[in-house]
Protein backbone atom coordinates (compact mmCIF):
# COMPACT_ATOMS: atom_id res chain seq x y z
CA UNK A 1 0.00 0.00 0.00
CA UNK A 2 2.86 2.37 0.83
CA UNK A 3 4.49 1.63 -2.53
CA UNK A 4 1.17 2.36 -4.23
CA UNK A 5 0.84 5.72 -2.49
CA UNK A 6 4.44 6.62 -3.29
CA UNK A 7 4.12 5.79 -6.98
CA UNK A 8 0.57 6.97 -7.62
CA UNK A 9 0.41 10.00 -9.90
CA UNK A 10 -1.50 11.32 -12.89
CA UNK A 11 0.11 11.20 -16.31
CA UNK A 12 -2.11 14.01 -17.62
CA UNK A 13 -3.19 16.04 -14.57
CA UNK A 14 -4.46 18.93 -16.72
CA UNK A 15 -7.55 16.83 -17.51
CA UNK A 16 -8.73 17.38 -13.91
CA UNK A 17 -9.73 20.88 -15.00
CA UNK A 18 -12.50 19.25 -17.02
CA UNK A 19 -14.05 18.08 -13.73
CA UNK A 20 -14.60 21.62 -12.43
CA UNK A 21 -18.01 22.01 -14.17
CA UNK A 22 -19.13 18.74 -12.57
CA UNK A 23 -18.08 20.02 -9.14
CA UNK A 24 -19.99 23.26 -9.81
CA UNK A 25 -23.06 21.23 -10.75
CA UNK A 26 -22.79 19.25 -7.51
CA UNK A 27 -22.61 22.49 -5.53
CA UNK A 28 -25.70 23.84 -7.27
CA UNK A 29 -27.61 20.64 -6.48
CA UNK A 30 -26.56 20.81 -2.85
CA UNK A 31 -27.55 24.49 -2.62
CA UNK A 32 -30.92 23.74 -4.19
CA UNK A 33 -31.56 20.93 -1.74
CA UNK A 34 -30.66 23.26 1.15
CA UNK A 35 -33.03 25.99 -0.03
CA UNK A 36 -36.03 24.20 1.43
CA UNK A 37 -34.55 23.55 4.86
CA UNK A 38 -35.77 26.84 6.31
CA UNK A 39 -39.39 26.14 5.42
CA UNK A 40 -39.20 22.65 6.91
CA UNK A 41 -38.40 24.18 10.29
CA UNK A 42 -41.52 26.45 10.42
CA UNK A 43 -44.14 24.46 8.44
CA UNK A 44 -45.93 21.48 9.86
CA UNK A 45 -44.71 18.20 8.32
CA UNK A 46 -48.26 17.32 7.22
CA UNK A 47 -48.40 20.46 5.05
CA UNK A 48 -44.93 20.21 3.53
CA UNK A 49 -45.87 17.73 0.74
CA UNK A 50 -48.55 20.18 -0.45
CA UNK A 51 -46.38 23.32 -0.27
CA UNK A 52 -42.85 22.19 -1.31
CA UNK A 53 -41.53 20.13 -4.19
CA UNK A 54 -39.63 17.04 -3.16
CA UNK A 55 -36.10 17.79 -4.43
CA UNK A 56 -34.64 14.89 -2.55
CA UNK A 57 -36.57 12.28 -4.50
CA UNK A 58 -34.48 9.80 -6.42
CA UNK A 59 -36.63 10.05 -9.53
CA UNK A 60 -35.69 13.66 -10.23
CA UNK A 61 -32.17 13.88 -8.84
CA UNK A 62 -30.70 10.51 -9.85
CA UNK A 63 -30.14 11.32 -13.57
CA UNK A 64 -28.18 14.47 -12.76
CA UNK A 65 -26.25 12.79 -9.96
CA UNK A 66 -25.39 9.85 -12.23
CA UNK A 67 -24.27 12.30 -14.93
CA UNK A 68 -21.95 14.02 -12.45
CA UNK A 69 -20.52 10.67 -11.32
CA UNK A 70 -19.91 9.59 -14.93
CA UNK A 71 -18.35 12.97 -15.63
CA UNK A 72 -15.92 12.75 -12.71
CA UNK A 73 -14.93 9.14 -13.45
CA UNK A 74 -14.32 9.96 -17.12
CA UNK A 75 -12.23 12.98 -16.17
CA UNK A 76 -10.12 10.91 -13.77
CA UNK A 77 -9.65 8.23 -16.44
CA UNK A 78 -8.47 10.85 -18.95
CA UNK A 79 -6.04 12.21 -16.35
CA UNK A 80 -4.17 8.89 -16.60
CA UNK A 81 -3.83 7.40 -13.10
CA UNK A 82 -0.68 5.30 -12.86
CA UNK A 83 1.38 3.60 -10.15
CA UNK A 84 3.53 1.03 -11.96
CA UNK A 85 6.11 0.95 -14.77
CA UNK A 86 6.40 -1.42 -17.71
CA UNK A 87 9.54 -1.98 -19.84
CA UNK A 88 9.28 -0.49 -23.31
CA UNK A 89 11.73 -1.95 -25.87
CA UNK A 90 13.32 0.36 -28.43
CA UNK A 91 13.34 -0.93 -31.98
CA UNK A 92 14.67 0.28 -35.27
CA UNK A 93 14.65 -0.88 -38.87
CA UNK A 94 17.05 -3.73 -39.35
CA UNK A 95 19.87 -2.26 -41.43
CA UNK A 96 22.90 -3.31 -39.43
CA UNK A 97 26.41 -2.59 -40.72
CA UNK A 98 29.70 -3.56 -39.05
CA UNK A 99 32.84 -1.85 -40.36
CA UNK A 100 36.17 -3.69 -40.01
CA UNK A 101 39.10 -1.25 -40.24
CA UNK A 102 42.58 -2.64 -40.86
CA UNK A 103 45.12 -0.98 -38.52
CA UNK A 104 48.20 -2.96 -39.53
CA UNK A 105 51.37 -0.97 -40.25
CA UNK A 106 50.91 -1.35 -44.02
CA UNK A 107 48.01 1.13 -43.75
CA UNK A 108 50.60 3.85 -43.08
CA UNK A 109 51.93 3.56 -46.62
CA UNK A 110 51.75 6.82 -48.57
CA UNK A 111 51.26 5.45 -52.07
CA UNK A 112 47.93 7.33 -51.94
CA UNK A 113 48.01 10.80 -50.43
CA UNK A 114 48.20 11.60 -47.58
CA UNK A 115 48.23 7.92 -46.51
CA UNK A 116 46.10 4.81 -46.75
CA UNK A 117 44.89 5.22 -43.18
CA UNK A 118 43.99 8.90 -43.59
CA UNK A 119 42.06 8.22 -46.78
CA UNK A 120 40.25 5.32 -45.09
CA UNK A 121 39.20 7.59 -42.22
CA UNK A 122 37.86 10.22 -44.63
CA UNK A 123 35.94 7.60 -46.59
CA UNK A 124 34.35 6.20 -43.43
CA UNK A 125 33.35 9.75 -42.45
CA UNK A 126 31.52 10.02 -45.77
CA UNK A 127 29.88 6.66 -45.18
CA UNK A 128 28.59 7.63 -41.72
CA UNK A 129 27.12 10.85 -43.11
CA UNK A 130 25.24 8.87 -45.77
CA UNK A 131 23.61 6.50 -43.27
CA UNK A 132 20.38 8.16 -42.19
CA UNK A 133 18.84 5.01 -40.69
CA UNK A 134 20.00 1.71 -39.30
CA UNK A 135 22.74 0.85 -36.83
CA UNK A 136 26.49 0.83 -37.37
CA UNK A 137 29.42 -0.69 -35.47
CA UNK A 138 33.17 -0.22 -35.85
CA UNK A 139 35.87 -2.81 -35.16
CA UNK A 140 39.61 -2.10 -35.42
CA UNK A 141 41.97 -5.01 -35.93
CA UNK A 142 45.63 -5.80 -36.38
CA UNK A 143 47.08 -8.86 -34.60
CA UNK A 144 43.77 -9.04 -32.71
CA UNK A 145 40.42 -7.23 -32.92
CA UNK A 146 38.77 -4.67 -30.64
CA UNK A 147 35.27 -3.21 -30.69
CA UNK A 148 35.53 0.56 -31.05
CA UNK A 149 31.75 1.00 -31.01
CA UNK A 150 28.96 -1.59 -30.78
CA UNK A 151 25.90 -1.41 -33.03
CA UNK A 152 24.41 2.03 -32.50
CA UNK A 153 22.41 4.62 -34.41
CA UNK A 154 24.63 7.37 -32.98
CA UNK A 155 26.90 7.71 -36.00
CA UNK A 156 28.42 10.93 -34.69
CA UNK A 157 30.08 9.09 -31.84
CA UNK A 158 31.76 6.69 -34.26
CA UNK A 159 32.89 9.61 -36.43
CA UNK A 160 34.48 11.28 -33.40
CA UNK A 161 36.42 8.12 -32.56
CA UNK A 162 37.91 7.65 -36.03
CA UNK A 163 40.73 10.27 -35.80
CA UNK A 164 42.24 8.51 -32.76
CA UNK A 165 42.59 5.14 -34.50
CA UNK A 166 46.22 4.41 -35.32
CA UNK A 167 48.36 1.24 -35.61
CA UNK A 168 50.36 2.28 -32.55
CA UNK A 169 47.33 1.90 -30.24
CA UNK A 170 46.86 -1.76 -31.15
CA UNK A 171 48.32 -4.00 -28.41
CA UNK A 172 49.17 -6.85 -30.81
CA UNK A 173 50.79 -6.17 -34.18
CA UNK A 174 49.92 -8.21 -37.25
CA UNK A 175 46.95 -8.78 -39.55
CA UNK A 176 44.11 -11.06 -38.38
CA UNK A 177 40.88 -10.12 -40.20
CA UNK A 178 39.23 -13.41 -39.15
CA UNK A 179 39.33 -12.24 -35.53
CA UNK A 180 37.49 -9.08 -36.58
CA UNK A 181 34.81 -11.11 -38.37
CA UNK A 182 34.27 -13.16 -35.18
CA UNK A 183 33.76 -9.92 -33.24
CA UNK A 184 31.29 -8.71 -35.89
CA UNK A 185 29.22 -11.90 -35.59
CA UNK A 186 29.20 -11.50 -31.81
CA UNK A 187 27.88 -7.94 -32.18
CA UNK A 188 25.12 -9.10 -34.53
CA UNK A 189 24.16 -11.85 -32.10
CA UNK A 190 24.04 -9.57 -29.04
CA UNK A 191 21.87 -7.07 -30.94
CA UNK A 192 19.45 -9.76 -32.12
CA UNK A 193 20.14 -9.15 -35.83
CA UNK A 194 19.58 -12.09 -38.17
CA UNK A 195 20.78 -10.22 -41.27
CA UNK A 196 23.37 -7.54 -41.80
CA UNK A 197 26.38 -6.33 -43.74
CA UNK A 198 30.08 -6.42 -43.01
CA UNK A 199 32.41 -3.94 -44.71
CA UNK A 200 36.12 -4.77 -44.66
CA UNK A 201 38.45 -1.81 -45.24
CA UNK A 202 41.91 -3.21 -45.87
CA UNK A 203 44.94 -3.21 -48.19
CA UNK A 204 45.44 -6.96 -48.31
CA UNK A 205 44.54 -10.38 -46.95
CA UNK A 206 46.14 -13.82 -46.95
CA UNK A 207 44.53 -16.81 -48.63
CA UNK A 208 44.40 -18.66 -45.31
CA UNK A 209 42.35 -15.80 -43.83
CA UNK A 210 39.96 -15.95 -46.79
CA UNK A 211 39.25 -19.60 -45.98
CA UNK A 212 38.77 -18.86 -42.28
CA UNK A 213 36.31 -16.05 -42.96
CA UNK A 214 34.37 -18.10 -45.51
CA UNK A 215 33.96 -20.84 -42.91
CA UNK A 216 32.70 -18.34 -40.31
CA UNK A 217 30.10 -16.82 -42.66
CA UNK A 218 29.04 -20.00 -44.46
CA UNK A 219 26.08 -20.71 -42.14
CA UNK A 220 24.94 -17.11 -41.64
CA UNK A 221 22.91 -14.55 -43.59
CA UNK A 222 25.52 -11.82 -43.28
CA UNK A 223 27.19 -10.51 -46.43
CA UNK A 224 30.74 -9.15 -46.63
CA UNK A 225 31.96 -6.42 -48.97
CA UNK A 226 35.51 -5.13 -49.33
CA UNK A 227 36.92 -1.65 -49.86
CA UNK A 228 40.50 -2.03 -51.11
CA UNK A 229 42.95 0.68 -50.06
CA UNK A 230 46.22 1.39 -51.91
CA UNK A 231 47.77 0.87 -55.35
CA UNK A 232 49.29 -2.08 -57.17
CA UNK A 233 52.72 -0.43 -57.27
CA UNK A 234 52.57 0.16 -53.50
CA UNK A 235 54.94 2.21 -51.41
CA UNK A 236 57.21 2.04 -48.36
CA UNK A 237 55.83 2.01 -44.83
CA UNK A 238 56.99 4.94 -42.69
CA UNK A 239 57.20 4.30 -38.96
CA UNK A 240 56.77 7.32 -36.66
CA UNK A 241 60.23 8.36 -35.52
CA UNK A 242 61.82 5.11 -36.76
CA UNK A 243 62.30 5.60 -40.48
CA UNK A 244 60.95 3.07 -43.00
CA UNK A 245 59.87 -0.47 -42.20
CA UNK A 246 62.50 -3.05 -43.23
CA UNK A 247 62.50 -6.82 -43.40
CA UNK A 248 65.00 -9.23 -41.79
CA UNK A 249 67.46 -8.60 -44.63
CA UNK A 250 67.43 -4.85 -43.94
CA UNK A 251 65.50 -4.24 -47.17
CA UNK A 252 62.76 -1.62 -47.31
CA UNK A 253 59.31 -3.27 -47.33
CA UNK A 254 57.07 -2.19 -50.22
CA UNK A 255 53.35 -2.72 -49.42
CA UNK A 256 51.19 -3.15 -52.51
CA UNK A 257 47.45 -3.72 -52.83
CA UNK A 258 46.68 -7.34 -53.77
CA UNK A 259 43.15 -7.24 -55.15
CA UNK A 260 42.62 -10.91 -56.06
CA UNK A 261 42.19 -12.34 -52.51
CA UNK A 262 39.99 -9.41 -51.50
CA UNK A 263 37.77 -9.81 -54.57
CA UNK A 264 37.48 -13.54 -53.93
CA UNK A 265 36.48 -12.90 -50.31
CA UNK A 266 33.70 -10.49 -51.35
CA UNK A 267 32.40 -12.80 -54.09
CA UNK A 268 32.33 -15.82 -51.77
CA UNK A 269 30.20 -14.03 -49.18
CA UNK A 270 27.53 -12.26 -51.23
CA UNK A 271 29.24 -8.88 -51.30
CA UNK A 272 31.07 -6.66 -53.75
CA UNK A 273 34.58 -5.27 -54.07
CA UNK A 274 35.71 -1.76 -54.96
CA UNK A 275 38.92 0.21 -54.84
CA UNK A 276 38.82 3.30 -52.63
CA UNK A 277 37.99 6.31 -54.85
CA UNK A 278 37.89 10.06 -54.45
CA UNK A 279 34.16 10.19 -55.28
CA UNK A 280 31.34 8.15 -53.71
CA UNK A 281 30.99 5.53 -56.41
CA UNK A 282 32.91 3.09 -54.24
CA UNK A 283 30.39 3.45 -51.40
CA UNK A 284 27.46 3.04 -53.78
CA UNK A 285 29.05 -0.20 -54.97
CA UNK A 286 29.98 -1.84 -51.67
CA UNK A 287 27.08 -0.69 -49.44
CA UNK A 288 23.99 -2.69 -50.24
CA UNK A 289 20.50 -1.12 -49.92
CA UNK A 290 18.66 -1.79 -46.65
CA UNK A 291 16.43 -4.81 -46.37
CA UNK A 292 12.70 -4.58 -47.02
CA UNK A 293 11.16 -3.63 -43.62
CA UNK A 294 7.94 -5.45 -44.61
CA UNK A 295 9.79 -8.75 -44.88
CA UNK A 296 12.42 -8.37 -42.17
CA UNK A 297 11.80 -7.96 -38.42
CA UNK A 298 12.86 -4.81 -36.70
CA UNK A 299 16.17 -4.76 -34.85
CA UNK A 300 15.94 -4.62 -31.08
CA UNK A 301 18.48 -2.06 -29.87
CA UNK A 302 20.63 -2.61 -26.78
CA UNK A 303 18.54 -0.34 -24.61
CA UNK A 304 15.00 -0.11 -23.26
CA UNK A 305 12.90 2.46 -21.48
CA UNK A 306 10.64 1.97 -18.45
CA UNK A 307 7.42 3.90 -18.98
CA UNK A 308 4.51 4.48 -16.64
CA UNK A 309 1.51 2.26 -17.34
CA UNK A 310 -1.69 4.22 -17.95
CA UNK A 311 -4.36 2.43 -15.85
CA UNK A 312 -7.23 4.78 -16.60
CA UNK A 313 -8.96 2.09 -18.65
CA UNK A 314 -10.12 0.41 -15.43
CA UNK A 315 -12.23 3.48 -14.70
CA UNK A 316 -13.68 3.25 -18.20
CA UNK A 317 -14.86 -0.27 -17.36
CA UNK A 318 -16.50 1.11 -14.23
CA UNK A 319 -18.46 3.54 -16.43
CA UNK A 320 -20.17 0.76 -18.36
CA UNK A 321 -22.90 -0.01 -15.77
CA UNK A 322 -23.69 3.68 -15.49
CA UNK A 323 -23.77 4.00 -19.28
CA UNK A 324 -26.29 1.15 -19.49
CA UNK A 325 -28.55 3.02 -17.09
CA UNK A 326 -28.52 6.08 -19.32
CA UNK A 327 -31.05 4.41 -21.63
CA UNK A 328 -33.74 4.93 -19.04
CA UNK A 329 -36.35 7.43 -20.05
CA UNK A 330 -35.30 10.99 -19.36
CA UNK A 331 -31.61 10.28 -18.64
CA UNK A 332 -30.49 10.99 -22.20
CA UNK A 333 -31.79 14.53 -21.78
CA UNK A 334 -28.75 15.20 -19.59
CA UNK A 335 -26.34 14.57 -22.45
CA UNK A 336 -26.90 17.99 -24.13
CA UNK A 337 -25.50 19.54 -20.94
CA UNK A 338 -22.08 18.36 -22.10
CA UNK A 339 -22.36 20.64 -25.11
CA UNK A 340 -22.67 23.65 -22.80
CA UNK A 341 -19.22 23.13 -21.26
CA UNK A 342 -16.94 25.90 -22.54
CA UNK A 343 -13.51 24.79 -23.75
CA UNK A 344 -10.77 25.43 -21.21
CA UNK A 345 -7.04 25.68 -21.90
CA UNK A 346 -5.12 22.68 -20.57
CA UNK A 347 -1.63 23.66 -19.57
CA UNK A 348 1.19 21.34 -20.69
CA UNK A 349 -1.33 19.22 -22.56
CA UNK A 350 -1.48 18.35 -26.24
CA UNK A 351 -3.79 16.29 -28.37
CA UNK A 352 -1.14 13.56 -28.62
CA UNK A 353 -1.35 13.14 -24.83
CA UNK A 354 -4.62 11.29 -25.36
CA UNK A 355 -2.78 8.45 -27.08
CA UNK A 356 0.89 8.63 -26.05
CA UNK A 357 2.83 9.63 -22.97
CA UNK A 358 5.47 12.36 -23.17
CA UNK A 359 8.22 9.74 -23.07
CA UNK A 360 6.65 7.84 -25.96
CA UNK A 361 6.36 10.98 -28.06
CA UNK A 362 9.91 11.97 -27.17
CA UNK A 363 11.20 8.52 -28.16
CA UNK A 364 9.55 8.97 -31.56
CA UNK A 365 11.17 12.40 -31.93
CA UNK A 366 14.54 10.88 -31.07
CA UNK A 367 14.07 8.14 -33.66
CA UNK A 368 13.24 10.79 -36.29
CA UNK A 369 16.46 12.64 -35.49
CA UNK A 370 15.02 15.58 -33.53
CA UNK A 371 17.20 14.96 -30.48
CA UNK A 372 17.03 18.55 -29.18
CA UNK A 373 13.23 18.60 -28.91
CA UNK A 374 13.22 15.05 -27.54
CA UNK A 375 15.61 16.06 -24.75
CA UNK A 376 13.18 18.78 -23.64
CA UNK A 377 10.17 16.43 -23.88
CA UNK A 378 11.47 13.38 -22.00
CA UNK A 379 10.34 13.02 -18.41
CA UNK A 380 12.55 9.99 -17.76
CA UNK A 381 15.99 11.34 -16.70
CA UNK A 382 17.94 8.47 -18.31
CA UNK A 383 16.25 9.04 -21.65
CA UNK A 384 16.70 12.78 -21.23
CA UNK A 385 20.42 12.28 -20.74
CA UNK A 386 20.69 10.11 -23.87
CA UNK A 387 18.74 12.65 -25.93
CA UNK A 388 20.86 15.56 -24.64
CA UNK A 389 23.99 13.61 -25.60
CA UNK A 390 22.59 13.01 -29.08
CA UNK A 391 21.74 16.72 -29.36
CA UNK A 392 25.38 17.56 -28.46
CA UNK A 393 24.20 19.30 -25.29
CA UNK A 394 26.95 17.63 -23.32
CA UNK A 395 26.63 19.93 -20.31
CA UNK A 396 23.02 18.82 -19.72
CA UNK A 397 23.91 15.18 -20.38
CA UNK A 398 26.77 15.43 -17.89
CA UNK A 399 24.39 16.87 -15.30
CA UNK A 400 22.04 13.91 -15.75
CA UNK A 401 24.83 11.33 -15.59
CA UNK A 402 26.25 12.92 -12.43
CA UNK A 403 23.18 11.97 -10.39
CA UNK A 404 24.32 8.38 -9.96
CA UNK A 405 27.54 6.69 -8.86
CA UNK A 406 27.18 3.50 -10.92
CA UNK A 407 29.87 2.31 -13.32
CA UNK A 408 27.64 2.90 -16.36
CA UNK A 409 26.99 6.49 -15.30
CA UNK A 410 30.71 7.15 -14.80
CA UNK A 411 31.31 5.68 -18.26
CA UNK A 412 28.64 7.92 -19.82
CA UNK A 413 30.07 10.84 -17.86
CA UNK A 414 33.45 10.13 -19.40
CA UNK A 415 31.92 10.10 -22.89
CA UNK A 416 30.24 13.47 -22.31
CA UNK A 417 33.48 14.97 -20.97
CA UNK A 418 35.44 13.59 -23.91
CA UNK A 419 32.98 15.10 -26.37
CA UNK A 420 33.26 18.42 -24.52
CA UNK A 421 37.03 18.41 -25.00
CA UNK A 422 37.90 17.75 -21.32
CA UNK A 423 40.30 14.89 -22.01
CA UNK A 424 41.91 14.64 -18.55
CA UNK A 425 38.55 14.72 -16.76
CA UNK A 426 37.19 12.07 -19.15
CA UNK A 427 40.12 9.77 -18.42
CA UNK A 428 39.49 10.22 -14.68
CA UNK A 429 35.81 9.35 -15.21
CA UNK A 430 36.77 6.17 -17.09
CA UNK A 431 39.08 5.27 -14.19
CA UNK A 432 36.14 5.61 -11.78
CA UNK A 433 34.00 3.41 -14.04
CA UNK A 434 36.71 0.74 -14.18
CA UNK A 435 37.16 0.92 -10.41
CA UNK A 436 33.51 -0.08 -10.04
CA UNK A 437 33.46 -2.55 -12.92
CA UNK A 438 36.92 -3.69 -14.10
CA UNK A 439 35.31 -5.74 -16.90
CA UNK A 440 33.89 -2.67 -18.64
CA UNK A 441 35.85 -3.09 -21.88
CA UNK A 442 34.40 -0.03 -23.60
CA UNK A 443 35.68 2.20 -20.80
CA UNK A 444 39.15 0.61 -21.06
CA UNK A 445 39.27 1.09 -24.80
CA UNK A 446 37.99 4.68 -24.72
CA UNK A 447 40.48 5.52 -21.99
CA UNK A 448 43.29 4.08 -24.09
CA UNK A 449 42.16 6.12 -27.09
CA UNK A 450 42.05 9.33 -25.06
CA UNK A 451 45.45 8.67 -23.52
CA UNK A 452 46.85 8.06 -26.97
CA UNK A 453 45.18 11.20 -28.27
CA UNK A 454 46.47 13.21 -25.31
CA UNK A 455 49.97 11.86 -25.87
CA UNK A 456 49.75 12.76 -29.54
CA UNK A 457 48.57 16.27 -28.70
CA UNK A 458 51.43 16.71 -26.24
CA UNK A 459 53.86 15.39 -28.82
CA UNK A 460 52.48 17.77 -31.45
CA UNK A 461 52.77 20.66 -29.00
CA UNK A 462 56.35 19.72 -28.21
CA UNK A 463 57.15 19.45 -31.90
CA UNK A 464 55.57 22.83 -32.49
CA UNK A 465 57.55 24.35 -29.64
CA UNK A 466 60.73 22.77 -30.97
CA UNK A 467 59.99 24.09 -34.45
CA UNK A 468 59.42 27.56 -33.03
CA UNK A 469 62.69 27.34 -31.09
CA UNK A 470 64.57 26.11 -34.16
CA UNK A 471 63.06 28.90 -36.21
CA UNK A 472 64.15 31.47 -33.63
CA UNK A 473 67.66 30.01 -33.57
CA UNK A 474 67.79 30.05 -37.35
CA UNK A 475 66.60 33.65 -37.45
CA UNK A 476 69.26 34.58 -34.89
CA UNK A 477 71.95 32.81 -36.91
CA UNK A 478 70.83 34.57 -40.06
CA UNK A 479 70.90 37.91 -38.25
CA UNK A 480 74.40 37.23 -36.90
CA UNK A 481 75.56 36.18 -40.33
CA UNK A 482 74.16 39.35 -41.86
CA UNK A 483 75.91 41.43 -39.23
CA UNK A 484 79.18 39.62 -39.86
CA UNK A 485 78.83 40.09 -43.63
CA UNK A 486 78.08 43.75 -43.10
CA UNK A 487 81.17 44.15 -40.92
CA UNK A 488 83.34 42.39 -43.50
CA UNK A 489 81.95 44.59 -46.23
CA UNK A 490 82.61 47.72 -44.17
CA UNK A 491 86.19 46.55 -43.49
CA UNK A 492 86.77 45.91 -47.17
CA UNK A 493 85.44 49.35 -48.05
CA UNK A 494 87.72 50.92 -45.43
CA UNK A 495 90.75 49.04 -46.73
CA UNK A 496 89.93 50.08 -50.25
CA UNK A 497 89.65 53.70 -49.23
CA UNK A 498 93.03 53.53 -47.45
CA UNK A 499 94.63 51.97 -50.50
CA UNK A 500 93.17 54.64 -52.75
CA UNK A 501 94.47 57.37 -50.42
CA UNK A 502 97.99 55.89 -50.44
CA UNK A 503 98.01 55.69 -54.23
CA UNK A 504 96.93 59.31 -54.45
CA UNK A 505 99.67 60.48 -52.04
CA UNK A 506 102.34 58.76 -54.13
Amino acid sequence: MIVFLDNFHLLRPAWLLAGLPACLLLWLLWRRSRSGQGWRQIIHPDLLPHLLEDHGGSSSASPVQALVLIWLLATLALAGPSWEKIPQPVQRKQDALVILLDLSYSMLSEDISPSRLQRSRHKLMDLLQRRKEGTTALIAYAGDAHVVSPLTDDHRTIANLLPALDPDIMPVKGNQPAAAVKQALALFSSAGAVRGQILLVSDGIRQVDVEKINKLLSTTRFSLSVLGVGTSTGGPIPLPGRGLLKDAGNNIVIASLERAPLQQLANDNGGTYSDLRLDERDLEQVIQPPFDPNQEPELLLDRSADQWHDLGFWLVLALLPLALGSFRRGWLLCIPLLLLIPPRPAFAFEWQDLWQTRDQRAAKMLEQGDASTAAQTFEDPDWGAAASYRAEDYATALEHYSRSDAAADWYNRGNALAKSGHTSAAIAAYDEALARNPELEDASFNKLLLEQLQHQQNQDQQNQDQQNQDQQNQDQQNQDQQNQDQQNQDQQNQDQQNQDQQDQDQ
